[in-house]
């Protein structure tokens, strides 16, 4: 038990930590709960940077060595009917227990580099 409830701690924690960045910019669009202050959401976070195209944010991002993906994910009429279809779909990160909060700092990072610098 006590292995599990250190998993959830540390996935939680990795969810959270990426949800804060996200509410915190104002270009950002979570799809779904956009927090995990009770602990019930999973590590796997779809989003959007409006007017981005996610594919090329994706590509851009793998470039850094940090894998994350785009698209519909199996979830087309889904993704339609929330009006997310164009600019290539969601971005979706998924993280695991084994995933670090450096990890997901330097995630942050790549997007703010990316963001910031097409913005200008």
């Amino acid at each position: 038990v006590a292995a599990y409830d250190a998993i959830a701690a540390q996935e939680n924690a990795l969810t959270e930590r990426l949800l804060t960045y996200l509410r915190g910019r104002n270009d950002c669009v979570i799809v779904g709960q956009d927090d995990n202050r009770d602990g019930t959401r999973i590590p796997t976070i779809a989003f959007r940077f409006d007017g981005r195209n996610a594919e090329e944010v994706c590509k851009i991002i793998d470039r850094e060595k940090i894998a994350i993906r785009f698209g519909d994910f199996h979830s087309r009429r889904l993704v339609e009917y929330m009006g997310l279809s164009d600019n290539a779909g969601v971005l979706r990160v998924s993280m695991v227990h084994y995933n670090t909060i450096e990890q997901v700092d330097r995630l942050t990072a790549a997007f703010d580099r990316l963001l910031d610098a097409t913005d200008q």
